[in-house]
């Protein structure tokens, strides 16, 4: 069951309520999902196009259209040339759109459209008007609530997710700038922002070494290779939550039906962020000892606890696969100049 992979694999998911052995996971209630552990081999992924582009010059009239588009509108038919926003940026169809699929999952029948969020094109002088587009360039969103510890926003981002093979391609549903907006879900508001710096960064460095693990560092969107639209309900999105019980919990706080569609959890990047911080911020693991939910678990520097609350019934006591998490979590601690603590294997 499950399977404790290597760098290259995850190790089930994130069972439907825990289990209910003192370390938590996978008996009759919960923990990992069986079949976990599925090598993975990176496939398609999205190229980013970021940096910041500027426009304008010296003298002359430089003309960007504001983003005011509308808003896109889920199976909404799209014609060819239609704008959108989605996600915070703004999108033209490349393509007739008859079905309305989802701008950066369908890349097919969309492209980024460069336009100003506020503001006017600059009329002679030197001044230019500039922007930033796509999912690269070095600097990062100040909406973000991620960037006082983030100030490189997507350029650190990409770092801490760097793993330690060759060819990484990381799928676009993990988009940073979609986890910036899964953020202000209300409930989540206060992940990584107690006010204090270690303890916050110490956050921040777990729940993304846990879902390096996950989802091998970004490049695997469901369990195993199962296919996104599949009717059932197994290991899907940046913590791989797995089992009806936890679609249908998370669905029902987020306010949207992923028992009936699963499969937003891993096509939709803000859905998918929000199922992985629903399970951090808010699902308890009875099965554990000590605290049952993540947050709370970093709340105390306890690592450790947060293994045995996502996989604990197959990875501890002291696996492989739960050193791999803890050298992950050290890795991403370093990144942010501050100390792991001690409690680090479960």
């Amino acid at each position: 069951m499950g399977g404790s992979g290597g760098d290259s694999a995850t190790t089930g998911g994130a069972g439907p309520s825990g289990g209910n052995t003192a370390t938590g996971g996978g008996t009759a209630q919960g923990g990992a999902v069986s079949n976990g552990g599925s090598t993975v081999v990176p496939q398609g992924g999205s190229t980013t196009n970021g940096g910041s582009m500027s426009m304008g010059g010296a003298g002359g009239m430089t003309m960007v259209p504001l983003c005011n588009f509308p808003t896109y509108v889920p199976k909404k038919p799209y014609v060819t040339g239609d704008k959108v926003m989605y996600d915070g940026k703004a999108y033209i169809a490349s393509h007739d759109n008859p079905d309305g699929a989802t701008p950066v999952v369908s890349p097919y029948y969309w492209d980024e459209f460069a336009c100003q969020m506020t503001g006017t094109g600059g009329m002679g002088g030197t001044t230019g008007v500039s922007g930033s587009t796509g999912m690269g360039g070095s600097t990062g969103d100040p909406n973000c609530p991620l960037a006082k510890y983030l100030p490189q926003g997507q350029a650190t981002f990409d770092n801490m997710f760097q793993p330690p093979w060759a060819g990484h391609v990381a799928k676009s549903l993990y988009s940073y700038s979609a986890l910036c907006t899964a953020l202000k879900t209300t409930g989540f508001t206060s992940f990584a922002n107690s006010g204090n710096a270690d303890t916050d960064k110490r956050e921040i460095a777990a729940f993304f070494a846990h879902v390096a693990k996950e989802t091998a560092f970004l490049e695997q969107t469901d369990e195993a290779m199962e296919a996104s639209n599949a009717q059932d309900y197994h290991g899907r999105g940046a913590i791989q939550i797995t089992g009806q019980s936890n679609y249908a919990a998370a669905g029902q706080y987020l306010g949207k039906d992923l028992v009936g569609n699963p499969g937003l959890v891993s096509t939709d990047p803000v859905t998918n962020w929000q199922s992985a911080l629903w399970f951090w911020m808010v699902n308890y693991n009875p099965g554990t000892a000590g605290v049952q939910n993540c947050h709370q678990a970093m709340g105390t520097g306890d690592f450790a606890q947060t293994t045995r609350i996502i996989n604990g019934g197959i990875e501890c006591p002291g696996s492989q696969s739960a050193m791999q998490r803890a050298g992950y979590f050290t890795n991403n601690c370093s990144t942010l100049s501050v100390s792991p603590g001690t409690q680090l294997v479960c």
